[in-house]
């Protein structure tokens, strides 16, 4: 066996010293890698509270106040604030632009307003579906019309009255038959829907179904 040299010893210490200096230069930057990560998390996370709670009390004062044309500058400040709050308060403005009217506008605060809860989303979707009609451009109403279908997420109450509005769009372009699916899906998957609504809602799927076959 052979053994180790005074010097061979000296050369293997050193390159165990140099190993650990390079490990130790490694971790220490490990150590400063995660710091600023985690002064970053921490700084976003203290800039968001801080726009959520200016765009929740913006909000609040929004909600307070009687005079709708003020309520509409308070709600527009807090959706420029962005967050969560601010979506909200871009949907409130977009609502009042709709009453009042202004569908393009309208449609640039619904864009906003990006919220979390599945009936508040497929509302947004259903009122931009609106602007879009009001604004003679079907195509994209229907594709928004599609979109609150699938948020609704086949909510008895909700998606019956989107499923009409598409019908209606349909029936405005003669297309009989596509109305026709919209009046079957309605019979077939929400039949409380069909019993409770003042709407004869299989009178108008015969209506188009005999259209479609003329």
């Amino acid at each position: 066996m052979e053994k180790n040299t005074p010097t061979s010893q000296l050369e293997e210490n050193e390159d165990i010293i140099a190993k650990a200096q390079a490990n130790k230069r490694t971790i220490v930057w490990c150590f400063i890698i995660a710091f600023i990560l985690i002064i970053g998390v921490l700084a976003w996370i203290l800039i968001a509270q801080a726009g959520s709670a200016k765009a929740d009390g913006l909000i609040a004062k929004a909600d307070a106040v009687s005079n709708d044309s003020v309520a509409v500058e308070l709600y527009k400040e807090a959706a420029n604030a962005g967050y969560k709050s601010g979506h909200r308060a871009a949907a409130e403005v977009a609502i009042r632009l709709y009453q009042d009217g202004k569908y393009e506008d309208a449609i640039k605060y619904l864009d906003k307003a990006d919220l979390d809860d599945e009936i508040a989303a497929a509302g947004v979707y259903t009122l931009k579906g609106d602007c879009y009609v009001n604004l003679n451009q079907n195509d994209k109403a229907l594709s928004c019309y599609s979109k609150a279908v699938s948020k609704a997420d086949k909510n008895p109450e909700i998606v019956p009255l989107i499923l009409i509005k598409e019908a209606n769009i349909y029936r405005a372009e003669e297309k009989y038959a596509d109305e026709a699916k919209c009046y079957k899906e309605i019979l077939d998957e929400y039949p409380v829907y069909v019993q409770e609504s003042r709407t004869d809602i299989r009178k108008y799927y015969e209506r188009a179904l005999a259209q479609s076959k003329n």
